[in-house]
Formats: C-alpha cells, structure tokens, sequence
C-alpha cells in the first residue's frame, strides 16, 4: 500500500481544512501545509498564523503529550510544514523558525511554477542554481546531524550537537518537493548527485518542467529515469484523481514511496481513504472484477455528500468564528467548492461563487441540501 501525502496548495489546505479532512474523510499519511516564505526581511506572518499548533495538528510535532491529546480529540493526523527559499540564507531563517515552533519534519519546496516564485529565484526557479542547491543541502546535513528537538522544542543552538540523548528527543528530518527542471528536465539530474549525498527522508517529483505549470503532458521517461538512478525513496506527484490511477503507478513502480495528491484530493475529498479501504479489503475481493472491486470500496453519493457537507459546515463555522464580514467569511469559504465543481449542478455552482452575502451564500448551500 503506498503513502498518500496530501499536497499544500495555497489558499485551499488551510489549518481548518486539513483538520476538517482528517476528521472527516481521513485516509492521508501527511498533510504538507503551504509552504512558509520570507517577506519584508522575515518569515510571513500569515503563513506562520497557517502553522499555529493546536491539538488538532500537534501529531505532526515532536512534542509527545500534545500529540496524545490530539488523540483524545479524534483529531490526530500529520502535518509537515513546508518551505521556499532562494538562499542558504532565507532557508536557514525559515528552518530555524519551524524548529523553535518544535516541528520535526520540514519540507523543502524546489517545485512551485507560479511566475512570482520563479522570478524570485524560489522554487523551480532555483533548480537551474546548482550552487544554490548545494548550500542549502550542505544546510540539511549540518541540521540533520547535530539538531535534536526535545519536547517540542528545537535547541536554541542550531549548531548544538545532541549530547543530550535524553528520551523522546528527535531528530529533525528533511525531504524534497521538486520538478524536472525549470526550463529542462537535465536541471533535475544535474543536481541528483548532490540530492543522493544528501540525508533525506524522501523526494517528491513532480514531472513537469516549471514553465508548463500544470498544463501539457507528464514527462514518465525522466521520471522512471530518476526513479532508478535516486538512492532515496520517491513520491510521485502530478494529475491523480481516482483510485485506479493510484493503483496503477504502484503496480508501475514497486519501489515507490507513495503518492503525493492536492486537486485531486480537493475535488474528491474521499480518495485517499477509498483507496486505503480497497488495499485493507484486497485479500476478500482478489478474484473480483477490479471494477467492481473499486465500485465496492468507493462511497455512494449519499455518504460522499453527507461527508462533504459535514466538513463544509467544520470551516463554515471556523470562518465566522475566525473573521468579521461577509466578504472577508466568504473569502475564506468560497474556495472550498471550487475544485468540486463536477460534483454539484453549474447553476447552484455559479450562484456560490457570485454570492456577495452571507445569506445569499447560504440560499445557494440550502439547494444543493
């Protein structure tokens, strides 16, 4: 059974969203939050109000005993903070940060396309600088070895060596998001000598250049090619949205970590745990038709949208307790819908995304009910 690994998206898997999806649908490994960037000279505040533990987070910290009372909330779940960086400078300032908020996983973003990152020498911006790459994964080695978090919270020396192997502490781990390339997948194998000298947890490859964002074909030539050269375990990301395709690249490639999902899992909330019921189930149903198999696993409409309107109300709530208006509760809700467009009719559709008002947002939610 591969991991499922819920991708960060910004503006979409929100602090409420990821805890809403684990207590409701559930079925991911990890969710990675969107990732933490430095602004005006220091890491972005709204990102790091993103990043706030709280009890339904606090599984994916080192601190132990918030991590059982996560539990005790049928809340608890992973989370991986994620970062972007276009220096060893900028990146030791955002792990440095993470690690005084006690998290003991970081994730290292070489892979977001938007212009605006690009531009700015971040994510697949950076994969072209191979001196770049190299500081910051000389940086991974250095924290790899010598950090060590001890009850949530990190050393206030990040050069502080773990003599202090004192029960419950953790190592900090480091892993990669990435693309082939920017501009051409030789970026990407340029720069894996330096990823396989390098202690990471594991890589995730999206295989597509940067400059084709999220449009035209997947590249499976180079990505089969970096999964047989790359000496640590690899996590597919790119275009899963159903069940089958999952089982596909596992049975594609064995040795897969897992599979990182974002809109595929904003658009069908219930994949991950679908495909965990038909792996846990496939024993009982190994002489079955696949398709059968998968009709059988997979929610009925009712279920599916008696989930979907439980985690609906979870933000809904959230939103009007956090914010103050109508413009700025919807902003926050309107969102939820977009990638599930297929899912409701295109005139209620229409009617939530041009709603203005609350209870004209609400009139609109009260049809599809």
């Amino acid at each position: 059974m591969l991991k499922i690994l819920f991708a960060p998206l910004q503006g979409y898997t929100t602090g409420i969203y990821r805890r809403a999806h684990a207590e409701i649908f559930g079925g991911v490994d990890a969710y990675y939050a969107p990732f933490l960037r430095i602004e005006n000279g220091r890491p972005r505040e709204k990102d790091l109000r993103d990043l706030e533990i709280t009890h339904a987070e606090c599984s994916g910290i080192a601190d132990s005993k918030c991590a059982e009372n996560a539990k005790g909330n049928g809340a608890s779940y992973k989370v991986v903070p994620q970062i972007i960086a276009n220096s060893v400078s900028e990146f030791k300032a955002l792990a440095e940060t993470l690690l005084q908020k006690g998290f003991s996983e970081i994730d290292f973003n070489m892979g977001c396309p938007f212009p605006m990152q690009v531009h700015r020498h971040r994510g697949a911006g950076i994969l072209s600088d191979t001196q770049a790459v190299q500081e910051i994964m000389d940086e991974i080695k250095r924290l790899s070895g010598s950090t060590t978090i001890s009850n949530g919270t990190a050393p206030a020396n990040a050069n502080e060596t773990a003599s202090s192997n004192a029960k419950g502490n953790a190592s900090v781990k480091f892993s990669v998001k990435m693309r082939l390339g920017q501009d051409s997948p030789d970026e990407a194998f340029t720069l894996l000598p330096i990823l396989n000298d390098t202690p990471l947890a594991h890589i995730t490859l999206h295989p597509r250049l940067g400059k084709q964002q999220y449009k035209g074909a997947i590249d499976f030539n180079s990505f089969e090619r970096f999964y047989n050269e790359s000496k640590h375990p690899l996590v597919y990301n790119g275009d899963i949205t159903n069940v089958s395709q999952i089982c596909e690249m596992e049975r594609r490639y064995p040795e897969l970590a897992g599979v990182m999902i974002g809109r595929g899992l904003l658009a069908r909330p219930s994949l991950a745990a679908e495909y965990k019921a038909q792996c846990e189930n496939a024993n009982m149903t190994e002489n079955a038709d696949a398709q059968d198999v998968r009709k059988k696993w997979a929610l009925s409409e009712c279920e599916f949208t008696n989930k979907l309107f439980q985690m609906h109300q979870a933000i809904f709530d959230n939103a009007c307790q956090t914010y103050q208006g109508d413009s700025q509760i919807l902003s926050h809700i309107q969102s939820f819908w977009e990638y599930l467009e297929s899912s409701i009719p295109k005139k209620i559709f229409k009617k939530i995304k041009k709603a203005g008002k609350l209870n004209e947002y609400n009139e609109a939610i009260a049809q599809l009910k």
